[in-house]
């Protein structure tokens, strides 16, 4: 074992260093590791055991290379960790024929995963070579493992050839010597064919510059420069031109359903332009997850259940700006360097990523249902101030008491004489929206008008004008592209007293075997709009641009929420701000006379009854809730918590079968209420199917969970709505059909 041992550690050492060469700095220290694991199965005799030995090399190999956990790669991992580490190993193999030598293995950390791989495959097959006494192979081998990255870089590669003769001379030498005087008369033998090789090199151009020209070897037929995107994200309105050829510039995996991929927001509009304003909230530490939330991110974002996870890989897209979908919570950037948090939750890089790079981000990216949205309470704590500004001047809140004539005492101010030729924002948007009664309401309003029913048109070149470019869009050329309508759009709601702002990125690219392929022509401009409880939720008014999956919005030509827009139902609901007391022009005017109470009586006594009503409804139905209760038995209580459930999504309106499953009430709960009900509908499954031994502690669990999910619920409920499922009784005539 000894002389196996002495006679692999030579090819070892030759193929890591070699390798290391094609990095500055170099990483010895994860090549020796590598190469270290690559002896090991050599010094096993038995086969099945050097099997053995052989998995467990390759998956400690892994783990270093890629970074992942060993029982990462075991098949029933949820994770998908092979598909990326191929996928890695291809790009950085390609990145050879784009890349200059030698590269930084930090920039380009794909290309230094496939050096890692190159020395443990190298190191393995000289090794295994030596333990089955083949010297002469293993010698080959380990000539190709160093020589192969000795033709790629310049001025190095007399020392690598001599390196190479030494670790193949030293394999027969070591495995056949029979003794210490024949293994250093070899050893003499074998300095004098190096030194001379090492002399005749001297005089040939191997001194000078590589032996071979590999880098024009193109293994994957791509081009030897590979092709960089840049965007500048501020607002632009004169035109654009998408190149002929379609450039991919990023793929993500993780997601299922189609996102906005959010690289920045532009939060200040002046001068008729939108601009990235975006202030310090932390330096991420390289290996952090969770991030610190931004503000007016709601609480709901904290909890993992609630995020979305996402693998981006740059493939050439040169930005400092990381993409993600919605506002990112977590974020796993090892290989990025310095990240900084800004403001809405922006992330970005101290130097421009480009392409191979790769980092693993979860978000918060909220698909409210439409009842959701339009019973969002009108809360707008001071942090929304700066979303309801135009030229440095604040709008007044959606809601709030005589906010016409505060408004119209902003534009009559002389102190913000700027301010005039922004006025059509207003005067259209109360047009447009100005019956809704809702912020849903008239979002969706400008949001139709825009893409379907002002006559509007998508342009790339825009006719020019004069003055404001939004305002000339609105009002005279009805024609542009997204960055037009989404400015447009923001505008107008923050005149509303609508907090918004313009978020530009990326559309959700084409599906491709569960991988989004995002392209340059994918570069998108949209809205987001915040709603208390649930955060900034992307509307998208660009006629032909908007491909969202979501079902909230008209961008995702949902006709349910049109046709319920019509009808005025999402139009109610929300709770108002300071509800204005009625002025005397506001109150009928009555013929009766005086002394006359009979009308007032009789509506007293009809509000007591109806209060009695209700009083009595809610009581009822919380006594019959609390007697489902009154059992020992876990599978009656897991029952009864899961009819507690469904009566409760019956009375805020929400469709329940009587022949609900547990998977139906569960899609219910994510689809209609935006929260994950996993954990609920898991614990009833093994409360009433499980083990008797562990049934009362599934049901204590079901109750448990049942508590957070319909406190969650209640949290995001007007006080309207509350009152009306209290005194509901869907969930009675509900159980009644069950």
């Amino acid at each position: 074992m000894a002389r196996t041992l002495l006679a692999c550690v030579f090819p070892a050492i030759a193929i890591g260093a070699a390798w290391s060469s094609l990095e500055d700095p170099r990483r010895t220290a994860e090549a020796a590791a590598v190469a270290a694991l690559a002896l090991l199965p050599a010094l096993v005799r038995d086969r099945a055991l050097r099997a053995m030995a052989l998995v467990g090399s390759a998956l400690a190999a892994g783990w270093i290379a890629f970074g992942a956990q060993p029982w990462e790669l075991l098949p029933f991992r949820d994770e998908r960790v092979l598909a990326p580490a191929v996928r890695e190993a291809a790009q950085g193999l390609s990145d050879f024929y784009a890349v200059f030598l030698p590269f930084d293995p930090v920039r380009d950390p794909e290309m230094h995963s496939l050096v890692l791989c190159a020395v443990f495959g190298l190191a393995l097959a000289a090794a295994l070579l030596v333990a089955a006494r083949r010297p002469l192979a293993a010698a080959a081998v380990t000539v190709a493992g160093v020589c192969w990255p000795a033709t790629l870089v310049g001025g190095r590669t007399i020392a690598l050839g001599a390196l190479a003769l030494v670790a193949a001379l030293a394999i027969p030498l070591i495995l056949r010597a029979g003794s210490l005087r024949s293994l250093a008369l070899g050893g003499a033998i074998g300095g004098l064919v190096v030194a001379g090789a090492a002399w005749t090199g001297s005089v040939t151009t191997l001194g000078s510059s590589s032996a071979v020209d590999w880098e024009s070897w193109d293994l994957s037929r791509t081009p030897a420069q590979a092709s960089a995107v840049q965007f500048v994200w501020d607002s632009n309105y004169d035109g654009i031109r998408f190149p002929r050829k379609t450039t991919v510039v990023l793929r993500i995996d993780g997601p299922k359903v189609p996102n906005y991929w959010r690289a920045t927001t532009l939060d200040l509009f002046t001068r008729g332009h939108w601009f990235e304003d975006l202030f310090w909230l932390d330096q991420v530490d390289s290996r952090q997850r969770a991030l610190q939330l931004a503000q007016l991110v709601p609480a709901r974002a904290a909890r993992p259940q609630n995020w979305l996870e996402q693998h981006v890989r740059i493939e050439a897209l040169v930005d400092d700006h990381l993409a993600a979908a919605g506002t990112p919570v977590g974020l796993d950037a090892h290989r990025l360097g310095t990240v900084f948090l800004l403001s809405g939750g922006v992330l970005r890089v101290r130097d421009p990523i480009g392409r191979g790079q790769s980092y693993r981000v979860w978000s918060y990216a909220p698909d409210p249902a439409p009842r959701a949205l339009a019973a969002a309470p009108l809360r707008y704590p001071p942090a929304t101030g700066r979303f309801l500004e135009i030229d440095g001047r604040r709008f007044p809140p959606f809601g709030v008491p005589g906010r016409e004539r505060l408004v119209d005492a902003i534009f009559a101010d002389p102190s913000y004489a700027q301010l005039a030729s922004q006025r059509p924002f207003y005067e259209i948007a109360r047009r447009v929206a100005g019956g809704a009664k809702t912020p849903y309401g008239a979002v969706l309003a400008l949001e139709s008008w825009l893409r379907q029913t002002g006559g509007f048109r998508y342009d790339e070149s825009p006719p020019r004008t004069q003055g404001p470019p939004l305002v000339a869009f609105l009002t005279q050329t009805k024609a542009g592209y997204c960055q037009h309508f989404a400015g447009a759009m923001a505008a107008m709601l923050r005149t509303l007293g609508i907090p918004s702002r313009v978020a530009v990125g990326f559309t959700s690219g084409r599906n491709e075997r569960g991988t989004w392929v995002v392209t340059d022509q994918d570069a998108h401009a949209w809205v987001e709009v915040w709603f208390a409880g649930l955060g900034w939720i992307p509307f998208d008014p660009t006629p032909g641009r908007g491909t969202f999956g979501g079902q909230y919005s008209f961008a995702s030509s949902s006709d349910a929420a049109v046709a319920a827009l019509r009808r005025g139902d999402l139009t109610r609901g929300a709770t108002p701000v300071n509800p204005r007391a009625p002025d005397a022009s506001d109150l009928p005017v009555s013929s009766a006379p005086a002394h006359s109470s009979r009308t007032p009586s009789l509506v007293g006594v009809g509000l007591v009854l109806l209060a009695c009503w209700v009083l009595v409804v809610g009581v009822g139905k919380a006594v019959r809730r609390r007697w489902r209760y009154l059992s020992r038995d876990p599978r009656r209580v897991a029952t009864a918590s899961r009819r507690e459930l469904e009566g409760f999504l019956r009375d805020q309106g929400i469709a329940i079968p009587p022949g609900a499953t547990l998977v139906d009430l569960e899609r219910a709960i994510r689809r209609e209420l935006g929260l994950d009900g996993r954990a609920f509908t898991l614990a009833v499954a093994r409360a009433r199917y499980g083990p008797p031994t562990s049934g009362a502690s599934h049901a204590a669990k079901a109750k448990r969970e049942l508590r957070a999910l319909t406190r969650n619920a209640r949290r995001d409920l007007s006080l309207w709505a509350r009152l009306r499922g209290f005194a509901s009784l869907r969930s009675v005539r509900g159980a009644a059909g069950a």
